[in-house]
C-alpha cells in the first residue's frame, strides 16, 4: 500500500495511505483525497497515479509548484520509494511496498576514488635525447641570456644619457 507522509511544514507526521491500483488527488480543497490545508498548496495541486513502471506525479497547474527530490518545478515526473515531494511549502515522502525503489544512479565522476601515480626517474646520470636538453640546462641558458640582455640594456641607457648630456 502506498503511503504519503508529511515530513516538513504544517501537519508534520500526517500520513495518507491508498490502494495500489488507484491514484490520489492532493490539494487544499475538501474534494481531494489528501487535503492539505496550507495556503501554499493549491486547491487542486497535483495527482499521484499508477503508470507503467510504477507511479507518476502530475502537477495541476499549481501556483507554487510541485517538486520531486528538490528539483525544479515539474509538470509530470516518475516517483519512487523514498522520493521527497514538495507541494508549495509542504514536504512529504512517498513510501510503501507497492512503490518501486528507484534504480541506483551511476556515481558522478567527482565521487569516484582517484589514484595518483608518481613516476620517479632512476637515480644517476641521464643523457639528453638529440634535439632536447635537460630542463636544468635549458633553464641555465635562459638565465645567462636574461642577464646578458639586462647588462646590454643598462649600458645602452648609460650611453644615451651621456650623449644627451653632451659627454660623448
Amino acid at each position: 500500500m502506498p503511503i504519503l507522509e508529511i515530513v516538513e511544514g504544517e501537519e508534520i507526521g500526517r500520513k495518507y495511505e491508498w490502494s495500489a491500483g488507484t491514484g490520489i488527488r492532493i490539494g487544499r480543497n475538501n474534494a481531494n483525497d489528501f487535503v492539505i490545508p496550507n495556503s501554499s498548496v493549491s486547491g487542486e495541486h497535483c495527482i499521484i497515479e499508477p503508470c507503467e513502471g510504477g507511479w507518476r506525479i502530475k502537477d495541476n497547474g499549481s501556483t507554487n509548484g510541485t517538486r520531486v527530490n528538490h528539483s525544479q518545478r515539474i509538470t509530470m515526473a516518475m516517483v519512487y520509494r523514498n522520493d521527497v515531494i514538495a507541494f508549495g511549502d509542504i514536504t512529504a515522502i512517498i513510501r510503501g511496498d507497492d512503490v518501486p525503489a528507484a534504480e541506483p544512479a551511476a556515481a558522478p565522476i567527482d565521487s569516484l576514488p582517484r589514484t595518483t601515480i608518481i613516476i620517479k626517474p632512476k637515480s644517476g646520470t641521464s643523457t639528453a635525447v638529440d634535439g632536447f636538453t635537460k630542463k636544468s640546462e635549458g633553464k641555465k641558458f635562459f638565465n645567462v641570456v636574461l642577464i646578458i640582455s639586462g647588462i646590454a640594456i643598462v649600458i645602452a641607457a648609460i650611453l644615451l644619457v651621456m650623449k644627451l648630456n653632451g659627454n660623448s
